[in-house]
């Protein structure tokens, strides 16, 4: 075989290998975005329901609050409850649009809505025609309670097909980049291999022949007979390599970034909903075996719906980026600052053996806030209402924990002398006493 063609079908195999297994990784990377779009979709999801949730409380809330008062005021956050509410349903279902049993359970819950609404606005009708007597005796009878228990049932199961999905989807992405990992490893045993057979080759077919060439050419010299050997060239396997390298590494990043923006609040970098609940319970758990005490702490800005409206969602932004920072500054090492949404905080303090404990941590937070804040060269006085509830005192179980603390909260906030409340049973009755009327 002559030298040309050796050196052609050596430069040919390397070139389609390289092609081919570029491309070939090139697939998988982009499949692997295509993973990591699906389980971002998941989260988009489940934080839309929580978002739902949330937004039906706000509408029994200002409901509630017109009941008991007859202010106009909480007609505000009602109405917007409401609207949010719709908005909220109308954006699962679009993203849910290709699973039909989503669907069917994103409808429950729509009917459910709709019975809800009509029976919240005919206890504001009654009350608006001064027959508040009518409305407590409609709410009374429990039935818009049945339909929030049923709204929270069927988002429950809805929540739970999600994070079903959302596990699915997550294997999806790491067997991806596991095979891509893999195919690396393979590229590498195999270039290793071919380097080795292509230096080999050269080895054989040009550097020998060159020396038995330099040795040739002085027996020419010496008129003897002179020998000539093939010539061969090198590879490129260290491209290659180089290249797979910066692949893997492209996705590893991509994969930490995604870890990153699911667990932490884009604005404040704190730590959001999506990780309270695990950390609370892994806190209650090492708690039990320690012997201390936690208490979670629910915080809400006062005001900052004036602040927003008065001064713009940018200078509002800024409120809250101090907010986070003052928290964190404020806190022990051991405690840890979470972002529910909104202007609302909560706070896992660690580490608790007495109310004194976290009453010095209160006061820590309250301190932090005295100095008014500078944005945009406007000086505004910031200020939060605490709720605290106590585990074991209060409960083990981390949704009661962060629903007692929520209390406790409300209670400061209607309190005007007090910044905060630690959670006490008259207030779960008291809450019970609101959903009766």
């Amino acid at each position: 075989m002559s030298i040309r063609l050796k050196l052609t079908l050596l430069l040919l195999c390397l070139f389609v290998g390289a092609i081919a297994n570029s491309a070939f990784t090139f697939r998988l990377e982009n499949f692997g975005d295509e993973k990591l779009n699906w389980v971002v979709h998941t989260h988009d999801v489940l934080d839309h329901t929580h978002a739902l949730l949330s937004s039906m409380t706000d509408v029994e809330t200002g409901q509630r609050g017109y009941l008991i008062t007859s202010n106009l005021s909480y007609l505000e956050p009602y109405h917007n409850g409401i609207t949010e509410s719709k908005r909220n349903l109308s954006l699962l279902q679009e993203m849910t649009a290709d699973n039909p049993s989503q669907q069917e359970l994103l409808a429950l819950i729509s009917n459910e809505m709709t019975l809800k609404f009509d029976e919240m606005a005919k206890t504001i009708e009654f009350v608006q025609n001064g027959q508040k007597e009518k409305a407590v005796a409609l709410v009374s009878q429990d039935i818009g309670k049945q339909y929030m228990d049923n709204i929270r049932r069927y988002l429950n199961e809805f929540t739970s097909a999600e994070q079903i999905l959302l596990e699915q989807r997550k294997g999806d992405f790491r067997e991806n980049r596991a095979k891509i990992t893999t195919l690396m490893a393979v590229e590498i045993v195999f270039f290793i291999g071919l380097a080795i057979f292509t230096l080999s080759f050269l080895q054989r077919n040009f550097f020998v022949p060159l020396q038995l060439l330099v040795s040739s050419t002085r027996l020419v010299e010496n008129g003897k007979r002179l020998q000539v050997m093939d010539v061969l060239e090198k590879n490129e396997m260290g491209h290659l390599l180089s290249t797979f390298y910066r692949m893997s590494e492209k996705v590893h990043h991509r994969e930490k970034t995604l870890e990153h923006k699911a667990h932490h609040d884009e604005l404040t970098g704190l730590k959001n909903r999506m990780s309270i609940y695990d950390e609370l319970d892994t806190s209650i758990s090492l708690m039990e075996r320690a012997g201390d005490k936690i208490a979670v702490m629910f915080l809400d800005l006062n005001l900052f719906k004036k602040i927003n409206d008065t001064l713009g969602h940018d200078v509002g932004d800024q409120i809250l980026i101090e907010t986070a920072d003052r928290l964190v500054q404020a806190v022990r090492s051991s405690d840890t600052v979470f972002r529910l949404g909104g202007d609302e905080f909560v706070i896992i303090v660690r580490q608790v053996h007495s109310t004194k404990d976290v009453e010095g941590v209160v006061l820590s937070i309250l301190k932090a806030f005295e100095p008014p804040a500078m944005v945009d060269g406007h000086s505004i006085d910031i200020s939060t209402s605490i709720g605290v509830a106590m585990s074991p005192d209060d409960s083990t179980n981390s949704d009661d924990l962060v629903k007692y603390a929520d209390l406790a909260m409300y209670e400061a906030k209607k309190d005007k002398k007090a910044h905060f409340k630690i959670f006490t049973k008259d207030m779960l009755r008291r809450d019970s006493d609101i959903n009766a009327a």
